[in-house]
């Protein structure tokens, strides 16, 4: 997950997406270990389970960017090295398991535990954090469907394992099948109906946005997805001022908008034989 999500459709009553934690403030601190690519620290400092917890991790970081990396053409950390966190876990209506600020000097990496926290979570957000700072370069263009779907595509089959399913592909048969399906198209879609579990939620439609760009992938190729053509919009802003965002441009990449490429996508996921959708 990013830390410069989508901002949600105005006027909407619906709650946020996610309830963001205040950073950490790592500013003449001493990483409590260190690798090529990572500066590790703990937060709290002085915590000496977290410290444990992030020390046994750190021969796990390098390979498991290695392995990122290759997922997405063997691309190389725009910044290094990351500030890389580990976060007590924090109490909220819809936290936060993990968050890259790419933007930030040094980019910083933050992954939240607690005593519950297995390892199979550990390092699939990891790897998804990881995969935010490999492709978040100057040439990537995204919005939530592209931003997340490549970071959950790049985790691969740590991310996979998390959610505990076979394929991406399947997954969405399966929100079909059951009804549960959100369009990607759907600027609202992280944000939590009444009464529905919003972590439940956000898998959900990270998965789907995972396997439409798995599908992108294969029809365009990685390097034209990790640097679509941007379209700059002019939306409302705070304080009525308005404020530019620079979009992917799908139709400039692929001859279809977004909403066409999803009905191609999904005619595609429910043949029982592939179709070329173009």
């Amino acid at each position: 997950m990013t830390a410069t999500p989508e901002p949600p459709s105005r006027g909407t009553e619906l709650p946020e997406a996610v309830d963001w934690p205040t950073l950490p403030e790592l500013e003449g601190r001493e990483p409590i270990d260190r690798t090529r690519h990572f500066r590790v620290f703990t937060e709290p400092e002085a915590d000496p389970d977290l410290g444990r917890l992030a020390r046994r991790w750190t021969p796990e970081l390098e390979p498991l960017l290695a392995e990122v990396s290759e997922r997405l053409g063997g691309r190389l950390l725009p910044k290094a090295p990351v500030d890389l966190v580990f976060v007590t876990a924090y109490t909220a209506r819809c936290p936060a398991r993990g968050l890259a600020a790419t933007y930030r000097e040094p980019p910083l990496l933050l992954i939240f535990v607690d005593a519950a926290t297995d390892a199979i979570q550990i390092r699939a957000v990891l790897a998804h954090e990881m995969a935010h700072h490999l492709s978040m370069d100057a040439a990537f263009v995204g919005d939530g469907v592209l931003t997340e779907g490549i970071a959950n595509w790049a985790a691969g089959r740590h991310a996979l394992a998390w959610q505990g399913i076979e394929s991406w592909d399947a997954a969405v048969r399966g929100y079909l099948s059951a009804g549960s399906y959100v369009s990607i198209t759907d600027d609202s879609a992280l944000r939590p109906r009444p009464g529905e579990a919003c972590i439940a939620r956000r898998d959900r439609i990270y998965n789907i946005r995972t396997a439409f760009v798995g599908w992108l992938i294969g029809r365009v190729g990685l390097e034209r997805v990790l640097a679509m053509p941007a379209l700059e919009l002019v939306l409302p802003g705070a304080d009525g001022k308005t404020e530019t965002r620079r979009l992917p441009d799908y139709s400039a990449a692929t001859g279809f908008d977004l909403a066409a490429l999803e009905r191609l996508w999904l005619r595609q996921l429910r043949a029982t034989t592939p179709i070329e959708a173009w």
